[in-house]
């Protein structure tokens, strides 16, 4: 069946005759027990109307003729056999033979009857009285005396040929249906397939005569339906076609401009070396102006023999431009299928990333590294020296050796500064530290450094100047962060400025901000210096820095702590003049509703 035609009709011939199948049984089996249960409850009353007449009326002795005579005078016994059986299942009456001719019964329905249960077979094959075979409905029925005991079995039965004839017919009629149905629905799905098919073969036809460069075939539209849409659609793609050309150079163009405006260069050579394509990025990377460029000239250029270049591999390599630039170039031949899966080259593309950042970066880490190493150097050459010289016998004298063991003390100290320093900066960077936050008044934070640093200012004979506002500041923080951060500036402040200086600390609001200003009159700063000085391990003046203990990571626990409170921090400083250092902090929820 190749055809879609006979398909269809196939499958709606299937599909009837199975319908067909399951409601022909359904019929069959649904009148076949309507009339089992019809005449299970007629053998019933059969049943009951014996008890009722002739064992309740009369003796067992009397039962045959009683029996007999009820046959002849009431329609209910019509083509019906009833027999009355003992407790024992002997027959001891019957409304069809003598008594010499008594058939004996041990079916399944009498033998739930004589233990007391009522009983329907609704077949079963029996031998009348004149040896023909033949199916028979049968009901048994216990009758029971005064202490519930089975006394006697009225058990009937009923010829059941007529329901099977009955049964039968509308077998027969079912069937008839079943064929005219087929032969019908035959017909209905030869007509219907051709109004699908014959369509499908106009499409078929005219999409030959386009896949041969006839692109103007129309199809007549005769139908709102799916093959009149499909048509539709075959019509609107010939007249399309040209657009998708179009469309296609459009495309192209596109691909273009992304080429031009892509941050990484993109050169293309053709098969001869000569170049096919190159964009925006690559004039600013190779710093050129000429597109007459050749593949030769930027193999010389970048000091490659065309011979290391081998297909289906990438050559690269980090050139060092101008103005400190690093560019890595790759270089990677681009073939196309040929016949038999083999690939053809018919170019050489070449990519250009500016790396520069990265350098920086990996010298940042380099410099990192070599601050750690010798910030950690310096107090362990000290520790080392003093405890080589009280190894050697000053440790004999004790003025000496408590004097050596002080600077062993000092050195240790600096170097659990520095730890504890790198393991802050680790934490913010790694985003593992954890932060306390609550609502907390920057006034009273304000005030408590003050009064922690006011003993350090009067030994070196300075001032701290603050005028706490009356009105409470809240903002959204971790106290003991922010102390921290607080802290570090006035003791910078304090560090570079000479005796008898003035730090000056004032709190002001703008907005949605609060203005923390720490201003000192000390040695200040110089401006080139103020981009660096939260970078880490930046000193200004290393030799004072190192002298007055300082490891330059500081400053930048201080940005670290800002930038997690989503606040910043302002440097202004003149070189002789001092400097001051404004702290930005949000204002919290809290200081929303109190002035409100």
């Amino acid at each position: 069946m190749k055809s879609i035609r006979w398909r269809l009709v196939f499958m709606y011939l299937s599909l009837v005759f199975i319908v067909m199948i399951i409601t022909g049984t359904f019929i069959i089996v649904s009148t076949e027990k309507r009339e089992q249960r019809k005449a299970s409850e007629e053998l019933r009353q059969c049943a009951v109307y014996i008890e009722e007449q002739v064992i309740e009326q009369y003796d067992s002795r009397y039962f045959q003729d009683s029996l007999i005579n009820l046959s002849i005078v009431t329609s209910t016994l019509k083509n019906m056999s009833a027999n009355i059986l003992n407790s024992d299942g002997e027959t001891i009456a019957s409304s069809s033979v003598s008594e010499e001719d008594f058939q004996q019964y041990t079916n399944s329905a009498v033998i739930s009857a004589l233990n007391g249960k009522e009983s329907f077979l609704a077949k079963s094959k029996i031998t009348d009285s004149i040896g023909e075979e033949k199916t028979v409905m049968s009901y048994s029925y216990p009758c029971k005396d005064a202490n519930n005991n089975v006394q006697y079995i009225v058990y009937v039965q009923m010829d059941s040929e007529s329901i099977e004839e009955s049964i039968q017919q509308t077998a027969r009629t079912i069937f008839v249906a079943g064929v005219f149905a087929l032969i019908v629905t035959a017909i209905l799905g030869i007509l219907f397939a051709n109004t699908i098919t014959a369509p499908i073969a106009v499409l078929t036809k005219n999409a030959n005569l386009m896949a041969k460069g006839r692109l103007d075939q129309k199809v007549a539209v005769k139908g709102n339906d799916e093959i009149g849409q499909l048509t539709k659609s075959f019509n609107i793609m010939s007249k399309e076609l040209k657009k998708t050309i179009q469309e296609s150079e459009e495309q192209r163009n596109k691909l273009e401009i992304v080429l031009h405006n892509m941050t990484d260069g993109i050169l293309a050579f053709d098969e001869g070396g000569q170049l096919i394509h190159i964009n925006r990025s690559s004039y600013d990377m190779l710093d050129i102006d000429d597109v007459n460029i050749s593949l030769k000239w930027l193999l010389d250029m970048l000091n490659i023999n065309i011979s290391d270049i081998k297909p289906g591999s990438v050559k690269e390599l980090v050139v060092n431009g101008k103005d400190d630039k690093y560019i890595s170039v790759a270089i990677m031949p681009y073939t196309i299928k040929k016949k038999k899966n083999k690939d053809k080259p018919v170019g050489i593309i070449v990519v250009l990333h500016d790396i520069t950042k990265h350098r920086q970066l990996d010298n940042m880490r380099q410099e990192f590294v070599a601050n750690v190493s010798h910030e950690i150097g310096t107090p362990l050459t000290t520790i080392k020296g003093y405890a080589e010289l009280l190894i050697d016998g000053a440790i004999d004298d004790k003025p000496v050796a408590m004097e050596f063991l002080r600077e062993i003390n000092v050195a240790a100290d600096r170097m659990k500064l520095l730890r504890d320093d790198l393991l802050d900066l680790s934490r913010f960077d790694t985003k593992v530290n954890q932060l306390n936050m609550e609502d907390v008044n920057l006034v009273s934070l304000v005030s408590g450094c003050c009064r922690q640093n006011l003993i350090v200012a009067e030994n070196k004979e300075q001032n701290i100047v603050f005028d706490p506002p009356e009105k409470p500041m809240f903002i959204y923080a971790d106290p003991g962060r922010i102390n921290q951060v607080i802290t570090n500036i006035m003791s910078n402040a304090m560090k570079y400025s000479d005796k008898g200086a003035t730090i000056n600390i004032r709190l002001k609001e703008t907005g949605k901000y609060y203005h923390l200003e720490i201003q000192d009159n000390g040695i200040g700063m110089p401006k080139e210096a103020l981009d660096r000085i939260f970078d880490r391990f930046y000193r200004v003046d290393k030799a004072r820095s190192r002298a007055m203990g300082g490891n330059g990571l500081g400053l930048a626990i201080v940005k670290e702590i800002m930038d997690a409170h989503n606040g910043s921090i302002k440097v202004y400083s003149t070189l002789g003049k001092g400097t001051t250092m404004v702290l930005i902090f949000p204002k919290s929820e809290l200081a929303d509703y109190i002035t409100e």
